[in-house]
């Protein structure tokens, strides 16, 4: 009879070897990876979109501005004179999106500098409602300055313009020069400061009644009305003169300064229509 070894060697098995090995590639796998992903940049943001507009007249964005100096429906304007004044198309600063207008406001009064577009296709007979987002650099300061102007075809094509006095937003009326507030302290205590270095909505209505009301980030502005009914220190002497009908024929945002006064804005998200829009 023949036994077997007592100790025969017993039959090694690979699998325990294959197991461990497969683990190990899963792990450096793994391990490659994640360094890949740590040491890949991480994605820049997109861009803001631009802001939604539901005006029944136009909305600007700028974000089809292509060129350093407006274009298309916008232009450089300067009716009375010019000096160092500027407006470019702006791709640093912006409300929404990339792309705003940008206005290097100069002291003086030879220093008009306007982007200009006309009102055709803003429905007529209704009223007109124009909200635009605005920032600036600079208070304003205590003599007249117009950031907004339009031509009221309605008072023999003179100007119609919104900007400050004496630190505060006002409205100013080229044809009599009357002021909404009335420069009294009183009145300008009513108005309110446009906000430096941050972005500021600022939407007004213009009833071809010869109406207005203002507002600045969402509130109404009380020094900023005119209801037809004369309020000392807000809209009387606005009324003064009779009947008020403005038939505003285009729209101006840039800078004038008459005298003491330089500052650089940017303008974006226009809406114009006849219908408010809001500061959404």
């Amino acid at each position: 009879m023949v036994h077997a070894p007592a100790h025969a060697p017993a039959r090694r098995s690979r699998r325990p070897r294959t197991a461990l090995g497969g683990a190990l590639a899963l792990l450096l796998t793994a391990f490659t990876a994640t360094a890949a992903t740590a040491a890949a940049p991480a994605a820049a943001p997109p861009p803001a979109p631009a802001a939604a507009c539901a005006a029944d007249g136009f909305c600007e964005d700028f974000e089809s501005q292509t060129g350093p100096r407006p274009s298309g429906r916008w232009s450089f304007q300067a009716d009375d004179c010019t000096g160092t004044g500027t407006v470019t198309v702006d791709t640093a600063v912006a409300h929404g999106g990339t792309t705003s207008l940008r206005v290097n406001g100069g002291e003086g009064y030879c220093n008009h500098a306007f982007a200009g577009t006309a009102l055709d296709d803003v429905p007529a007979g209704g009223d007109l409602y124009v909200r635009f987002w605005v920032r600036h650099t600079t208070a304003l300061p205590t003599q007249h300055v117009t950031f907004l102007a339009m031509r009221d075809t309605g008072a023999r094509d003179t100007d119609l313009r919104m900007g400050g006095q004496n630190a505060a937003l006002q409205w100013n009326r080229e044809s009599d020069d009357a002021t909404l507030p009335a420069q009294s302290p009183a009145g300008v205590a009513l108005s309110r400061p446009l906000p430096v270095d941050r972005w500021s909505c600022v939407e007004f209505r213009m009833e071809r009644a010869g109406l207005l009301q203002t507002w600045l980030d969402g509130e109404s502005v009380e020094g900023l009305i005119v209801d037809g009914t004369p309020t000392h220190d807000v809209d009387a002497q606005w009324l003064n003169s009779g009947a008020w009908q403005p038939a505003p024929a285009d729209l101006r945002l840039g800078w004038e300064s008459y005298g003491q006064g330089a500052d650089t804005l940017w303008y974006d998200d226009v809406a114009v229509g006849t219908s408010r829009v809001g500061c959404a």
